[in-house]
């Protein structure tokens, strides 16, 4: 069991028992879209996306994000989307937007969200975007 039994428990009212790639949380990810693309910046990035595409891409990600809290370790799959992320010189500020509109969707899909649930996303997803942030710098750091 983890030590963050109110992300566990918001996690599951949202997207079931497992983590996996379900059909279920594809309201969740429009509405995530909605939500990051608010900010003129996020927006242009995705200006020329095909939207449906990447919602599916933002699902898989997501999925290796949550996986990496349970295992504390980055798979293969989060490896090659640090790398990916990496590669289009992502600004690291632009992470801190996405979970902020993560948390703000996950405010308002989960019914039983309140502040404390929020914080319990941000510490549970803390570790994934973090890593996230600091690929390149690991990455240069073991071909040493």
């Amino acid at each position: 069991m983890s030590e963050n039994p109110l992300f566990d428990a918001s996690y599951e009212r949202l997207f079931g028992a497992s983590i996996s790639i379900s059909s279920q949380s594809d309201a969740f990810f429009s509405e995530f879209y909605s939500n990051f693309l608010q900010q003129p910046e996020i927006n242009e990035l995705f200006r020329e996306t095909d939207m449906t595409r990447q919602v599916s891409m933002l699902r898989r990600s997501f999925f290796q994000l949550a996986a990496f809290y349970v295992t504390c370790e980055p798979s293969a799959e989060l490896e090659r989307i640090a790398a990916i992320h990496q590669s289009l010189g992502l600004d690291p500020t632009q992470y801190d937007v996405w979970l902020d509109a993560l948390v703000t969707t996950v405010a308002s899909q989960d019914p039983q969200c309140d502040l404390t649930t929020e914080m319990a996303w941000r510490w549970a997803l803390a570790p994934g975007i973090t890593y996230m942030k600091l690929f390149g710098r690991l990455s240069e750091h073991r071909s040493e």
